[in-house]
């Protein structure tokens, strides 16, 4: 049976008292859903999380609310909640609506990019580079999502990495799963060397290419990971 897995107060405390109740939780639970910390099928205790965040049940239940929205939690009324299990059409709408803006993003950037954010590029995939000699696949991960939200940000449509994370809770789990796979994690970094190249070239078609390239393989290996890990998908 799955059970709850606690939050960790040492990185949650803080942050609660410096944004609003709802918006912590669901960021906490966010987090550890995607990065399979709570993994598919799990329970998410209201009453647990109302202790662990000193708050009523109210903000939790927003909270909560929100990621059902995502499709990344199941309420079932006067029951449960638990982690969704990972939804394939769900990662593959996200995957085609990352790919289209990626690409673009790419192709507009590479002309105008700077030496200096060039520069903040490599910074992050060497910081990158480090998590993973250092075997933390969770930070490896923060600093793959900083990597692209920059490139984003630079491409100036900084407001649309919102918009595509609140649809990619399904493949960033299909991902996450991926990940531990032997070179994986090098083939990663590979990619993104490839993309700052392409975009260090000032070439929009050498660029848009290393983006396309670098999107997709946790669907291609899709079938694979539901072998392994029947429990986690619907």
């Amino acid at each position: 049976m799955s059970t709850v897995i606690p939050l960790d107060p040492a990185r949650s405390g803080g942050r609660a008292r410096r944004s609003s109740a709802v918006q912590q939780i669901f960021q906490a639970l966010r987090e550890q859903i995607v990065d399979l910390r709570l993994a598919p099928g799990a329970l998410v205790s209201k009453n647990q999380l109302a202790e662990e965040f000193g708050v009523s049940q109210t903000p939790v239940r927003e909270a909560l609310l929100r990621l059902e929205e995502e499709g990344l939690v199941d309420i079932f009324p006067q029951s449960r909640t638990a982690v969704s299990r990972i939804d394939v059409q769900h990662a593959r709408e996200a995957f085609v609506l990352r790919l289209s803006i990626d690409v673009e993003v790419a192709r507009n950037l590479a002309p105008v990019i700077s030496d200096e954010q060039l520069a903040e590029l490599s910074g992050l995939l060497a910081r990158q580079a480090a998590e993973m000699a250092a075997t933390d696949l969770s930070a490896f991960t923060w600093y793959d999502h900083a990597f692209h939200q920059r490139i984003y940000q630079f491409g100036g449509v900084g407001g649309l990495w919102d918009v595509v994370r609140s649809r990619h809770g399904h493949l960033d789990r299909l991902r996450r799963l991926h990940l531990p796979e032997k070179g994986k994690a090098e083939t990663i970094l590979d990619h993104h060397q490839a993309i700052i190249d392409g975009l260090a070239s000032r070439d929009p078609i050498i660029a848009e290419a290393a983006a396309r390239a670098h999107l997709g393989a946790a669907l291609a290996a899709c079938d694979t990971l539901r072998q392994r890990f029947p429990e986690y998908f619907d």
